[in-house]
């Protein structure tokens, strides 16, 4: 057993071991956890598989390593995606859990991607998704002036409606479109508000592009963007495009992404 494996628990020796690690992977986004287990046995000669295992569980659950994918990893050196809520969306949400508290819901708006972006779209729109089942209901929930007292009750819109609307032109200051939430969405909690997460919304974007249209020319660059900046699980990713049945149009945009994006075997 090597002097690693006996004193672990030494603080300046874990640096040590992590700061190789670093210089190992550096370069590499998605790592297999193979390697890992490869790499931890320099240290660890004679520790078993169990061990190894234990070793790189501790790595994840100190924030050293994220899980990116199943058997997948990288260097936590970007942020977890946490996006703000805006108060109208806030409203919405509260008014959601009093009057249907039982579904399934969840609200954002496209502001949460601008960081994303090089051009800035000068319009946004605020997106309620809910079961179908709770579309009518949501509606007219949200036509209640006692809602949005300072809002033009026109300014709510179901989505096939909406898409109706700017196919002929027209427009609205910040719209809010009620839209059919997909089944098994990937979401995420906000303080007390469920939101989209980073991955959902990538494939939204492909998926929904008569919705998403001014984001159409930049996709590729807030694809990449997102990868460069935010922890995004490839599995969850790509799980929720085959359930809106756009892999291949998923997968043509991950293909493009950097080298150092992509899974790697060896």
């Amino acid at each position: 057993m090597t002097i690693f494996a006996k004193i672990w628990r030494s603080k300046l020796d874990k640096e040590f071991l992590i700061e190789n690690l670093k210089s190992r992977f550096r370069d590499q986004d998605a790592i297999p956890k193979e390697q890992i287990i490869d790499f931890l046995r320099l240290f660890y000669v004679d520790a078993k598989l169990s061990t190894l295992d234990w070793r790189l569980h501790e790595l994840a659950r100190d924030g050293v390593l994220i899980r990116t994918g199943w058997g997948y990893y990288a260097l936590n050196t970007r942020r977890q995606f946490s996006p703000s809520i805006p108060k109208d969306l806030q409203k919405v949400g509260d008014q959601i859990k009093v009057d249907l508290p039982f579904i399934e819901y969840c609200v954002w708006d496209t502001r949460t991607i601008a960081d994303l972006m090089i051009q800035q779209p000068m319009d946004f729109i605020q997106l309620v998704e809910v079961e179908r089942v709770a579309l009518s209901s949501t509606y007219n929930l949200l036509q209640n002036r006692g809602i949005f007292p300072e809002r033009n009750v026109g300014s709510v819109y179901y989505y096939q409606d909406w898409i109706r609307l700017i196919h002929h032109g027209a427009n609205a200051e910040a719209p809010i479109i009620i839209k059919p939430l997909s089944g098994e969405a990937p979401l995420q909690q906000e303080a007390q508000y469920k939101t989209a997460s980073l991955e959902k919304i990538i494939v939204d974007l492909i998926a929904d592009q008569d919705l998403f249209y001014a984001f159409k020319e930049e996709l590729a660059y807030i694809i990449k963007s997102a990868f460069e900046k935010y922890v995004i699980n490839r599995d969850k990713l790509r799980r929720y495009a085959r359930r809106r049945n756009k892999i291949e149009k998923v997968d043509f945009f991950l293909i493009q992404l950097p080298p150092n994006y992509q899974p790697h075997d060896s």
